[in-house]
């Protein structure tokens, strides 16, 4: 079986910050015996025809000179459009050479099934070439495609996208919810698939060891270790954590909070702390790539993520970072928000606290802090590998399309 995976977001060169949750797909489907391509935009450094972990890449230019291809990558396309109207000029061009390549790889390799993921541009694109050529097509949706650019004009392609499909993927609950608002006539298409997420790497525990003394300072046995990991922007909560780290330190509680990720509004949060005069347990980290992010979650006591919905309505679709969290053996702490329950299930996986809410945040990692039952973090661990491991999702995935031929 041959799949065309169409996609705006794709590791540009190995330990890219770009995140990794597509390539991580594509490569189990080649090590489950499919033959992969992948379509992704170019980037000014990047191979125009690379392999990564067996999986063929093709990225195409838009813009030129390739420096101003900017709508994509370092740190998301919604947030590239945000801060840019040039990006936004952009947009256009990016989609008519989206599907001008879809339709010309599609043509040139003949696969089975083309693949997108988000259901705009992506899907757009290859609903026309999957009508033009016939070729099956599945629409992976992501929930930042379904839950944000919710315009009358752009539901209308999104409506399209879901007519013309033949299975679409959804990753939570609440994107499901939110796809069967857009088109309620084509719900009998919708298959859950949540994002899987790697196996925990085999590690040394003296190197976690080391790495939380790193992060804490020597001699400090007795302080808790926080974790974030996500993108620095306002719908992640950051503001929110660094806030609830206020209030417990102020209680008395001996803390560092660690942030892993970048992002648009990180000097915003870096200044922040310096208001709340926490600056000194906050640790910015930046990026770190995925082959070592288990060991931050095994280093730390409570992995906390406090999404909420952002000031363009988008909210968290699914939450990978708590599965990963509760596969490395790690209490999470997160917010009732988006598909973030469908992982962290108040009182038996983890704690929930309202979205935008410092103050119930910070009870609910003291709660975490607190909780010392071995049992509970089994059974997070359990539910996690039983539920979000891409070996299970591309099985799934496959079963969904082999159905479908």
């Amino acid at each position: 079986m041959k799949i065309l995976i169409v996609t705006s977001n794709y590791p540009r060169w190995p330990g890219d910050s770009t995140t990794p949750f597509v390539h991580n797909f594509a490569r189990e489907l080649v090590n489950q015996g499919v033959k992969v391509r992948v379509l992704a935009p170019h980037f000014e450094g990047a191979k125009r025809k690379d392999i990564m972990d067996g999986v063929e890449i093709r990225r195409f230019r838009y813009w030129l000179p390739e420096s101003g291809q900017t709508v994509c990558y370092q740190g998301g396309a919604l947030g590239n459009l945000k801060k840019s109207w040039v990006n936004k000029l952009k947009l256009p061009i990016l989609v008519v050479c989206e599907l001008f390549f879809t339709l010309l790889q599609t043509l040139s390799w003949k696969p089975d099934w083309i693949n997108s993921h988000w259901l705009i541009p992506q899907g757009f694109a290859c609903a026309l070439v999957s009508k033009v050529t016939r070729t099956k097509h599945v629409a992976t949706i992501h929930g930042s495609d379904v839950m944000a650019l919710d315009s009358k004009l752009l539901r209308k392609f999104k409506a399209f996208t879901l007519q013309c499909a033949d299975i679409v993927t959804v990753n939570s609950s609440v994107t499901r919810a939110k796809t069967q608002e857009i088109s309620q006539k084509n719900s009998h298409k919708l298959m859950p698939l949540p994002t899987g997420i790697l196996p925990v790497p085999p590690f040394k525990v003296e190197d976690v060891i080391k790495l939380r003394t790193s992060l804490i300072g020597e001699n400090k046995s007795g302080k808790k270790l926080l974790l974030f990991v996500g993108r620095l922007n306002e719908e992640k909560g950051v503001s929110e954590l660094l806030e609830a780290t206020k209030i417990l330190i102020g209680e008395g509680l001996d803390l560092a909070l660690v942030l892993v990720g970048i992002g648009h509004e990180e000097n915003i949060f870096k200044q922040q702390a310096v208001r709340l005069g926490i600056n000194e347990s906050v640790n910015f980290v930046g990026w770190v790539e995925s082959k070592d992010i288990y060991r931050y979650y095994a280093a730390a006591d409570v992995f906390v993520g406090p999404s909420k919905r952002s000031s363009s309505g988008g909210v968290e679709a699914q939450g990978l970072t708590f599965a990963e969290a509760m596969l490395a053996g790690c209490k999470v702490v997160g917010t009732n928000s988006g598909g973030i329950p469908d992982a962290v299930i108040d009182g038996k996986t983890g704690w929930l606290a309202e979205p935008g809410d410092a103050l119930d945040l910070s009870k609910k990692i003291k709660l975490a802090l607190e909780h010392e039952d071995r049992h509970w973090i089994e059974q997070a661990e359990t539910f996690s590998r039983n539920n979000f491991l891409v070996t299970a999702t591309v099985s799934k995935f496959l079963q969904y399309i082999e159905g479908r031929r």
